[in-house]
């Protein structure tokens, strides 16, 4: 009976040994993606810049560490060329044939204004939005360096980083990809921004050329560790 006892156990952690050998690099990163942007609009007119990234992240939004339960969101950002002092401004939201009044609230953060519009209306490629009379029409972004492509560069980038953050079959991190602009924050390049966070609050960030995907910047943040 012992002996039965012993070559089940001794199955079992060949089966679990084998998974957990057997789970890639690049695996680990999407179990734990805690934001992932998926697709990026983009409209403009003389007053002001507007974007519109699509995709998922966290319901519990916390920087910890620890990648939770995801949920769709499509956050929309109006920036204005110059300075506005409004606590909040609304607008409408036109996507095909829907439409919706929505409220997007001031961001000291990044000087704009955001809205998650997920339950409002369903994002197509014709969407726009309309504020103060005036309508700003937003193109899809056709990058040549998808998402996945951008996590891919991300993980072959950071693999010493990332696999440092393994330890048996987990992984204490959370990672995230956005759109980011350029440093005039003017829109005219655009690229993508992979960070990894662990659980000491230090993180991992590498810049990836939406064009071709070649690496911009990359930086280890040890301050919080």
């Amino acid at each position: 009976m012992f002996k039965k006892i012993f070559v089940s156990l001794s199955l079992l952690l060949v089966v679990f040994g084998v998974t957990a050998c057997g789970k890639t690099l690049d695996g680990y990163v999407l179990e734990n993606m805690a934001e992932t942007t998926k697709e990026y609009y983009f409209g403009e007119n003389d007053d002001m810049f507007v974007t519109l990234s699509v995709g998922e992240r966290e319901e519990d939004y916390l920087l910890n560490g620890q990648a939770t339960e995801l949920v769709d969101y499509s956050l929309l950002v109006i920036k204005f060329k110059e300075e506005n002092i409004l606590r909040a401004i609304t607008l409408v939201v036109q996507s095909g044939e829907d439409s919706a009044d929505v409220e997007a609230e001031y961001n000291s953060f990044n000087n704009s204004y955001m809205v998650d519009i997920v339950d409002d209306v369903s994002i197509g490629e014709d969407f726009s939005i309309v504020y103060d009379g005036q309508t700003v029409t937003l193109t899809k972004q056709n990058f040549a360096i998808n998402y996945e492509n951008a996590l891919q560069i991300a993980c072959e980038n950071l693999s010493d980083e990332l696999e440092a953050q393994k330890s048996y079959n987990h992984f204490n991190a959370e990672c995230y990809l956005r759109v980011m602009s350029g440093r005039d924050n003017d829109f005219s390049e655009l690229y993508w921004c992979f960070t990894c966070l662990n659980y000491e609050g230090e993180s991992f960030t590498v810049v990836i050329s939406t064009a071709d995907g070649s690496i911009l910047a990359s930086s280890v943040d040890e301050r919080n560790a």
